[in-house]
């Protein structure tokens, strides 16, 4: 019987026994029951929903968690306080969302994001927000207003 059977976490890559989880949408075959609740589960709500109006933070020390600017965009004083510094735009984009990280990260020496890393295979360090265009910043046609 499966649930006795010793597997390794995908996503924290600790050993777990029992069946395990579909890690969707982080790769892997299995996941434990901790990272299906703290991390599998509130992705896939965000996934579902095609949200627009908060972004997605992955914190070096392994949490996730939903975020919403103060009012309608983020401020570049929002989004460096949730990279820890100066922003950067990765080039890639994930479901059309932005990838916000800190530029300096490497020059920092900031930690490996890990649980970043499970989600979208992409090595970044220090915490990365990932964000919908729609509240990333304030259109032009907007300041007039």
């Amino acid at each position: 019987m499966m649930t006795n059977k010793t597997q390794t976490c995908s996503i924290c890559n600790q050993d777990f026994t029992g069946f395990g989880n579909n890690p969707s949408p982080f790769s892997g075959e299995r996941c434990c029951d901790s990272c299906n609740e703290k991390f599998v589960i509130p992705l896939r709500i965000y996934e579902i929903t095609k949200n627009k109006t908060s972004a997605v933070l992955f914190k070096t020390d392994g949490t996730v968690q939903s975020i919403k600017p103060k009012d309608k965009y983020f401020t570049l004083d929002e989004l460096q306080a949730l990279v820890g510094g100066l922003i950067e735009l990765y080039p890639r984009r994930i479901n059309g969302h932005l990838l916000v990280c800190n530029e300096e990260g490497l020059i920092l020496n900031l930690k490996k994001n890990q649980i970043f890393f499970a989600y979208s295979e992409i090595q970044l360090v220090g915490n990365v927000l990932v964000c919908p265009e729609e509240i990333f910043e304030k259109p032009e046609e907007e300041d007039d207003e």
